[in-house]
């Protein structure tokens, strides 16, 4: 005689609402447990960023900061790598950090950081090597190296700024009719360890991912970060909330940059 779970399975299976409940889980239970940020700071034209940042965000300075990234813990079960750029901004005399691009080697982290968080995800091959204090890392999309860093780490920094626990603004919307809109959040950000970095660095461009046009200058400083990343306050609190509206000739100027 045979006999079937099936009925028992279909019991036990958590609703969809559990399931996101489970991986946007409030701080103490991480998002990301020891991310890895290898970041830089590097000078950029000031002229030219101003046309990557939507009104009503300003441009504080003419610096960046662009990293890559691994992440060997998440709570939705991926382990994947990233490549990004922040620019500095100002939101109503708020210092924050826009993001204008960025890419992934893993379609979870792509969807939800695009439709939750708004980071203009794409996907991208990277690679990364940490032996002892020699660290090297690469990002490239569509047969171009897009960014390396190689080098080596130095003395742990016992003061920091947090590389990703800071106040985000990002722009949210879909291809459609949507109005798209600037969205503000702030991750948890839990430090496990800073080290200073010397690394060399190169910035590549394409027509799909012109970073070139930013002109990137001189590395002002570099640093491995170890962190663990969560939700800021309850859950409701630390989703992103939209704050502004952003202007649609903007956003028709930049579609092709951010999903293309």
């Amino acid at each position: 005689m045979m006999t079937s779970t099936s009925g028992q399975g279909l019991r036990e299976r958590k609703k969809p609402t559990e399931r996101l409940l489970d991986i946007l889980r409030p701080p103490g239970k991480w998002l990301y447990r020891d991310a890895h940020y290898l970041a830089v700071e590097m000078e950029i034209d000031r002229v030219a960023a101003k046309t990557w940042v939507p009104f009503p965000l300003r441009l504080a300075k003419p610096t960046a900061t662009m990293f890559l990234a691994w992440f060997p813990e998440t709570s939705f079960g991926s382990i994947y790598r990233e490549a990004g750029l922040f620019l500095h901004v100002e939101h109503l005399g708020m210092p924050s950090v826009f993001s204008p691009w960025m890419l992934v080697d893993d379609d979870v982290a792509l969807i939800t950081g695009r439709e939750l968080l708004g980071y203009p995800k794409k996907m991208g091959t990277m690679t990364w090597s940490l032996d002892g204090d020699r660290i090297s890392a690469s990002a490239e999309r569509r047969g171009t190296e897009l960014v390396r860093m190689e080098g080596r780490l130095g003395e742990r920094v016992a003061v920091s700024e947090p590389i990703l626990g800071r106040p985000h603004r990002n722009v949210r919307t879909s291809m459609g009719f949507a109005l798209p809109k600037v969205v503000a959040f702030t991750p948890l950000e839990e430090r496990i360890e800073v080290r200073r970095a010397e690394l060399d660095v190169k910035i590549g461009s394409s027509e799909r991912d012109p970073l070139g046009d930013l002109a990137f200058g001189k590395v002002l400083s570099a640093h491995l970060y170890r962190v663990n990343l969560g939700l800021s306050g309850s859950l409701l609190r630390g989703l992103p909330l939209p704050v502004s509206a952003v202007s649609p000739m903007w956003h028709l100027r930049q579609l092709l940059f951010r999903a293309h």
